[in-house]
């Protein structure tokens, strides 16, 4: 290589003032009450809990931001629920699948399992599109898509 510049940076454009002023794309990004339901790609229906549970999963001590597959495990027994719905709100919750709860994982967890004791709803076999955290959500339509 001769170490020239990357050709590529060439057809950036460089952003106008008008862009500043203009409508943004992300016309709700900046809202204190945050995404609406029709907002599909942003609304989170769990990001109030996410903030009112924030303090708690810092508590337990995160690694990087992820809970150990053991720290996440102990908070899960002791919402009281067997087993096998835990080993099912685990598949739901570990999104990424990579056997660690960030934040946002930890929420949906604790959402699954406050349905099913509060509520008594039944574990659903998918998680909604709602309560698919928005930093998710290209990776559950992927492998929707089936990729």
């Amino acid at each position: 290589g001769s170490g020239a510049a990357n050709p590529n940076t060439q057809s950036v454009p460089l952003p106008t003032r008008s862009d500043k002023f203009g409508k943004r794309p992300d016309e709700n990004g900046a809202n204190p009450f945050g995404f609406s339901e029709e907002n599909e790609d942003n609304y989170w229906a769990l990001q109030d809990s996410a903030d009112r549970l924030y303090d708690s999963f810092q508590a337990l001590g995160p690694e990087g931001g992820f809970l150990p597959p053991a720290v996440a495990k102990d908070v899960l027994l002791q919402t009281g629920l067997g087993k096998d719905q835990l080993r099912q709100i685990w598949n739901l919750s570990d999104i990424d699948r990579d056997g660690f709860l960030d934040h946002h994982e930890y929420v949906v967890a604790m959402f699954l399992c406050d349905a099913v004791i509060q509520k008594k709803k039944p574990i659903p076999s998918e998680l909604p599109n709602s309560v698919i955290p928005p930093s998710k959500k290209a990776l559950m339509n992927a492998r929707k898509e089936g990729f």
